[in-house]
């Protein structure tokens, strides 16, 4: 039977897919009111993935985060129910604007991220393709919302077999060594973002190989010697210091980045 048209918990209509991933198919659905929802299905084996995006999904409460509603089933399919997030992705959303735009939707991740730490959760996958903007009520005019918790879970969770969670452009190097993941890998995750956002290229490019090796042993360039134009010697410090090997030399935590950033003024970028 097709998935399109099928009517879930005898609320929501599903309409149509709208995004496939490798591991899973994104439907559109609405509610009786007209309230549009996403439904995201995985195939039975991964049923597990479900499960995790579920577990952290649904205690994720604030306004850049997109929650997990429910744990489903779809004509044998495990999936979950969530608000539709309107938008276009971050990587999207960046090769159309300036650093200032960057900064402002940056900032807003790290709130949402810092949320998800504060409930003891670690994302193991920030990268822009996991964030969608859309306009919002902020003082920037948009809003940001983290998304994708399949890869998720407990801070300084272990697991029975070696896994390296994330994407290679953004992993950190503990993930990359198998280690148990605190809020720390995310924020080098976001150093790379960073360091994206300012120089229009990621700190390490190459073969897939090359770049994790990198991760492990190669200091970047700074940003400011990669990009045109001058920048402020805070988005220096920062990017570089979230970029740190050592865990322990990075930012505590989201905020103290927040921090840092809000030092700057727009004359400086």
């Amino acid at each position: 039977m097709a998935i399109s048209g099928t009517i879930l918990l005898d609320k929501y209509r599903i309409v149509r897919p709208i995004a496939r991933g490798t591991s899973s198919v994104v439907y559109l659905a609405f509610d009786m009111f007209g309230a549009p929802f996403a439904v995201k299905l995985f195939p039975p084996e991964l049923a597990s993935r479900a499960d995790r995006e579920y577990l952290v999904g649904s205690r994720l409460h604030h306004k850049n985060v997109n929650p997990v509603l429910a744990r489903i089933v779809v004509e044998g399919q495990p999936g979950i129910l969530m608000p539709f997030a309107p938008g276009m992705r971050f990587s999207e959303y960046v090769s159309q604007h300036g650093l200032v735009q960057f900064l402002a939707v940056f900032s807003q991740a790290l709130e949402g991220l810092s949320h998800m730490h504060e409930q003891g959760m670690v994302h193991r996958d920030f990268k822009p393709e996991n964030l969608v903007v859309s306009p919002g009520d902020s003082p920037s005019g948009l809003e940001v919302k983290l998304i994708d918790y399949d890869l998720s879970g407990p801070t300084l969770e272990l697991f029975r077999d070696r896994i390296t969670p994330g994407t290679v452009a953004y992993i950190s190097p503990e993930a990359i060594q198998g280690q148990p993941l605190s809020p720390s890998a995310d924020l080098y995750s976001a150093g790379v973002m960073l360091y994206w956002g300012i120089t229009a290229q990621h700190p390490f490019d190459g073969e897939p190989q090359e770049v994790l090796q990198a991760h492990l042993e190669h200091i970047p360039a700074e940003p400011s010697s990669v990009r045109e134009g001058r920048i402020s010697h805070v988005l220096d410090r920062v990017a570089m210091r979230l970029l740190q090997k050592d865990p322990a030399k990075r930012y505590p935590d989201a905020i103290s980045v927040l921090t840092e950033l809000s030092k700057l003024t727009t004359i400086e970028y």
